[in-house]
Formats: structure tokens, C-alpha cells, sequence
């Protein structure tokens, strides 16, 4: 008995353990994704890779094994447009996706022998689907006289999205077709897939349609009440938003990345409570170490922000990767940056979404629209792209507490401190800085980033709560800046570093900085604990008359607001005349012959205020005596 209870017992684990191996986990990145990064390394020629990419749309099971990725792709669109482009690389296997899913001429679709059921109860579109073969919609009872619930909630959900899209928002609206797909209405196609859906048309922008993914069976979870129904609320809305988008451009080289992005927002402009555009932002985490990185063994969360997902094999998304260009596509990049309109949108409304499409569709790439619609309003893109990314470290949005910490490159609790790197146009590295335990003020000097492309913002991390903004203006070869009240139980408990790259083309803008904490054991700051000038005159940060001065600044000057405006502008500009004299021996005399009064005043405050009173009686003397008239002898 006890060896058959053992057999009972091992065979159910064996159970959970395959069932545990074969659940998707959405962890990784999609088979397309996999396939690009291939074909960048010179791994697979781009014919191979294209037909690839065709085969992880509709049957992922074809791929080598190594590009296979339980992870479904958001929209093939991009994917079906570059296979027309290039449809001369396409195997014969392949080139069923060079026309409608319901043309007589080919049956790779749903399949010789297949009857295709139609339901055009709708307005504008007529729904194909099939209730037998591999392609059954979800909830068929095989029954053709009846419709299944999906098929008709799928009718709803369009209709839905032409009513606010065309009607309400006044995008311009697909044309008809003719009768292609057997009608003038907007024909949508149910298919069984490895995407989501996706918008293609045959010859002209008047023959578009739209396929979309028969069940969302194994789809990655939204927080719908009924996830099924999420995920086909958000392609609905999500691909007809594109039979838009085509009206005003079809250049997805310049443009695709703003017809994802821009898509993605209309998923949750119609629909608020799917929020399916959070597996594409990121999941949130505990930053345990608070380091602005997830590390292994910290707990992340479903979308839900909720839900524990576990301490390892967080998938990395769009708050990852902020040194990422805003306009960068990767297969997942370009649907998380609906952070960029929803950004606009909190700022302008809706409508400035819509007056950046009509651009396009005068003939501007996204990113010439963007600018000029900002232009229009009484702004810049960088100025725009610097809240933006301060937004984002904030993560001031309705949505915002789903929302990962976007991610840092480095979290600083000693000093001195130098970084540098490249950053790509469009995109940003953050950084953090935390007061050590005597720490008072924070020093920061930026080399030759003059450039015209970088900008700088600092987002100070209040220790009451809240944040304050400074944006440092990067006008000469060297700037320095000061933070004052940067201690544990001070003003600001973190400041926040944004080095941003502003211009839309120009990639690897090299960055220097240099960082110390005034009032550390260990000095730093540029030279000396940020005493610049005395350090250069006196030749070590540890030389007595320099202490006497740091100890000045700690305790009287930066314990008034009129002292640290003192020491901020001393911070801004000291540091070039610093280092002139740093160089010059004959300079660095005169400048110690200059301080060591003060040193001795401030060192002996009563010998000092009895020699300024002698000072002063002296010539208060001799006017006395002039006023008085010669003597008479």
C-alpha cells in the first residue's frame, strides 16, 4: 500500500511539474524579436528572417527551436507590410499572406473543405470566421444558423471604436472596398494566430482590412474582468485605429513606431479597464535596496501591480529601457512608448494626438509633426521630452502606480563620484545620488556637454515628500551646481540625475560628470570638498587653511538662505578659475596671500574684530581732525 501511495504521489508531481514547464510565461521576448536580433548579428540572411517572421505569426511551431517564444506578438501589422515590400523573398509556403484570407485563389487561411460563415448585422463590417478546422472562433457550437457570442461581441466592439474614433475624435475613416470580401463594409477576418491581430490591403488604401486572432487562447493576461473579452477589446480598437492611421501615411519606416504607440493609446482611450498596454510598459517591483533596478530576488507583480509573480525572471519592458530612443522599435519598444502620447494628452487632451496625425498626413514623419504641433503651442520637443522624462521617473500618470521605477543606471552613496557614457538621440540615463551621514549639499560639474544635443535634470527627492525640478543649463565647457540641504535628515533625502540626448537623429552624445558631497570626511566635489579655489591656492583639500574654510561654509553659510545662494553661485562659478590657478604658481601666491586674512578672521573672530576696529579708528580719527581745523599753535 505505502508503495502505491508512493507511485500516486510521484506521478501527480511529475504532472504539476509539466503542466508548471508548458504554462506560457510571457517572460522573455517574442519570436520575432528573437528572429531580428539574429538576423542583426549576421546569424540569418534577411530572406530567412522574413519568412521566419511569417512562420511566428501563424504556425511558431515551423521555427528552429531557439527562436520559439511563448510571448505572442502585439500587431503583425509591420510584420505583413514588410512582406509585401519584399514579397520577391517570400517562400511559396508564405505567400498566402499577399491576399485576403477569403480569396478563392488560395486556402492557406482556413483550409480546402472549410465553410466560411459571414456576420454583416454591423454598420460598417462584415466578420468572416470559421465554426470548423483549426481556425474554429471561440465558443462555435458548429451550428451555422447561430453566431457565436465572440463574434458578435467583436461587432460591438468595432462598431464602439468607429463611433469614437471617426464620429467623436473626426479621424479619417477607411473607405469602401468595394466588393472585395463580398461587400463595401469593412471586412475583419477571425484567424488562428500567434499575434493579436494585424491591418493589411491589397492594393490600395481603399482595400483595407483588418485579421484578428480567433480565441486568445494563452494570450498574456490583461485586467479585464474577462481577459478573453480584454484582449479582443484592445485589437478591435487597437487595428481599426490603423485602417485610420493608413488614410494619412503608409511610410512605416519614418512613422511606425507612432502608429504602434499611438494604437496602444486608442486600446485604452476605449477601453480604460483592459489595460493590456501594461505588458508593454513594464511590471512593478519592490526596489528592496532601492538601487532604481530590479535585482534577482526582489518580488515583481503581475500587470495588476498586485498579484506576486515571484523574485526572478522579470520580463524587462519599456521603463527598462530608457536609454532606448523614443522612436526605437523592437517588437515590444514601440507599443510601451504609449507612455509618449499619453504623456501629451495629459498636458493637451486628446486633440493634440489628432492635429500630429494631420500633419502626417501633410507629409511630416511623426517626429517633424510632433515638433512642429509643439511649436504650435508655444513650446520645443526638447523642452517637452525634458518633463516627459521627469514625469516618468515620477511616474505621474493616472495609471501611474501600475508602473514599474523606471530603470537607473547607477544609485551613488559615496563620493567623490565620476560618470560618463554615450546616450542615443531621443532617449535619457538616469542616475541617483544619496547623502552619506555628515553630508550637507551635493556638488556636480558637467564637462564639455555643451553640445546642443544634451540637456540635464535633476529631480530632488524632498524628504517631507514630493519633488523639486532644476534644470541645469549646459551653456559653457565646465558647469558646476549645487545642491544644498542634501543630508538623511535635511531637505532632500535623493537627487535625481536625467541626462537626456534631445535631438532626433543624433546618437553617442558623450557625457562627463563629476559628483562630491560638501562636508564628507572624504571630500570630493571637483578639488576639495567643492572649496575649489582655497584646495588650488593652498595645494590639498586636507590643508588646515582649507578646513577652516569648509568648516565656515558648513556651519554659517549653508545654514541660511542668503549663505547658500552664496555658496550655489560660488559652486557655479569657481571651479574654471580654480583650475587656471591650479596651474599657475604665481597665481596661486597671490590667491593665498588674498585668503589668509579671511582664514585668520574666521579662525579668531576677536583679534579679527579688534584689528578691523583699529582699522576703522583710524581714519574715523583723521576725518575728526579735519573737521576740527588746523590746530592753533
Amino acid at each position: 500500500m505505502n508503495n502505491y501511495f508512493k507511485q500516486i504521489f510521484s506521478l501527480t508531481g511529475f504532472i504539476i511539474f509539466v503542466f508548471c514547464m508548458t504554462l506560457p510565461s510571457f517572460a522573455g521576448e517574442d519570436s520575432v524579436r528573437l528572429l531580428q536580433r539574429a538576423y542583426e548579428k549576421g546569424e540569418l540572411d534577411y530572406g530567412t528572417a522574413l519568412n521566419h517572421k511569417i512562420d511566428a505569426v501563424f504556425n511558431k511551431h515551423k521555427l528552429p527551436k531557439a527562436y520559439q517564444s511563448d510571448m505572442p506578438v502585439k500587431s503583425a501589422t509591420r510584420i505583413i507590410q514588410e512582406a509585401r515590400k519584399n514579397s520577391h523573398l517570400l517562400y511559396r509556403d508564405n505567400q498566402f499572406i499577399l491576399q485576403r484570407p477569403t480569396d478563392a485563389s488560395d486556402v492557406d487561411y482556413y483550409g480546402p473543405g472549410v465553410t466560411v460563415l459571414t456576420y454583416d448585422s454591423s454598420e460598417h463590417f462584415r466578420i468572416h470566421y470559421a465554426e470548423t478546422g483549426i481556425n474554429t472562433v471561440y465558443g462555435s457550437d458548429g451550428d451555422p444558423a447561430t453566431v457565436p457570442e465572440y463574434v458578435t461581441n467583436l461587432a460591438g466592439y468595432l462598431e464602439e471604436s468607429w463611433t469614437e474614433i471617426i464620429i467623436n475624435m473626426v479621424y479619417d475613416e477607411p473607405p469602401s472596398d468595394g466588393t472585395a470580401g463580398g461587400d463595401g463594409k469593412l471586412d475583419v477576418y477571425l484567424v488562428d494566430m500567434d499575434s493579436y491581430g494585424y491591418t493589411s490591403f491589397d492594393t490600395g488604401l481603399s482595400d483595407v482590412y483588418i485579421v484578428v486572432e480567433n480565441d486568445f487562447t494563452g494570450f498574456p493576461e490583461n485586467i479585464d474582468t474577462d481577459q478573453r473579452q480584454g484582449a479582443l477589446k484592445a485589437t478591435a480598437s487597437h487595428e481599426f485605429f490603423h485602417t485610420s492611421q493608413v488614410q494619412y501615411t503608409t511610410n512605416t519606416t519614418a512613422n511606425l513606431w507612432w502608429m504602434e504607440a499611438t494604437a496602444t493609446w486608442m486600446e485604452d482611450v476605449m477601453y480604460p479597464e483592459v489595460k493590456d498596454y501594461l505588458n508593454y510598459t513594464g511590471f512593478k517591483y519592490d526596489d528592496a535596496n532601492d538601487n532604481g533596478q530590479w535585482d534577482s530576488g526582489e518580488t515583481w507583480y503581475a500587470i495588476d501591480g498586485v498579484t506576486s509573480e515571484g523574485t526572478a525572471s522579470r520580463p524587462n519592458r519599456w521603463f527598462d529601457f530608457p536609454n532606448r530612443s523614443l522612436n526605437s522599435e523592437d517588437d515590444t519598444h514601440e507599443y510601451g512608448a504609449i507612455i509618449f502620447p499619453k504623456y501629451l494628452v495629459t498636458i493637451y487632451g486628446n486633440g493634440i494626438i489628432k492635429a500630429i496625425w494631420d500633419r502626417i498626413g501633410s507629409g511630416d514623419t511623426a517626429l517633424n509633426a510632433i515638433s512642429n504641433e509643439l511649436l504650435s503651442r508655444g513650446t520645443t520637443f526638447s523642452a517637452t521630452l525634458g518633463l516627459f522624462q521627469a514625469a516618468n521617473y515620477k511616474r505621474d500618470y493616472p495609471d501611474g502606480a501600475y508602473y514599474p521605477i523606471i530603470r537607473h543606471e547607477a544609485t551613488y552613496t559615496s563620493y567623490p563620484q565620476s560618470l560618463s557614457g554615450t546616450v542615443n538621440h531621443l532617449s535619457s540615463r538616469y542616475y541617483a545620488f544619496k547623502p552619506t551621514g555628515d553630508s550637507s549639499a551635493l556638488t556636480l560639474t558637467f564637462n564639455n556637454m555643451d553640445s546642443g544635443n544634451l540637456a540635464v535634470k535633476l529631480i530632488l527627492n524632498r524628504t517631507s515628500g514630493g519633488y523639486d525640478e532644476q534644470d541645469i543649463t549646459l551653456n559653457s565647457p565646465s558647469i558646476s551646481h549645487l545642491v544644498s540641504g542634501f543630508s538623511a535628515g535635511s531637505t532632500y533625502s535623493k537627487v535625481a540625475l536625467i541626462v537626456m540626448n534631445t535631438s532626433p537623429s543624433q546618437d553617442a552624445e558623450a557625457f562627463s560628470i563629476s559628483s562630491g558631497a560638501v562636508g564628507t570626511s572624504s571630500g570630493g566635489g571637483g578639488g576639495g570638498g567643492g572649496c575649489f579655489i582655497a584646495t588650488a591656492a593652498y595645494g590639498s583639500y586636507l590643508s588646515p587653511e582649507v578646513h577652516v574654510l569648509r568648516r565656515f561654509r558648513d556651519y554659517h553659510l549653508l545654514t541660511n538662505p542668503a549663505g547658500r545662494l552664496f555658496v550655489r553661485y560660488y559652486y557655479e562659478y569657481s571651479p574654471p578659475v580654480a583650475d587656471y590657478i591650479s596651474r599657475h604658481t604665481a597665481l596661486k601666491t597671490t590667491a593665498r596671500f588674498t585668503l589668509t586674512p579671511l582664514v585668520y578672521a574666521i579662525k579668531y573672530p576677536f583679534y579679527a574684530l579688534i584689528v578691523a576696529f583699529i582699522l576703522l579708528l583710524y581714519p574715523a580719527r583723521s576725518a575728526v581732525r579735519r573737521l576740527s581745523g588746523p590746530v592753533q599753535r
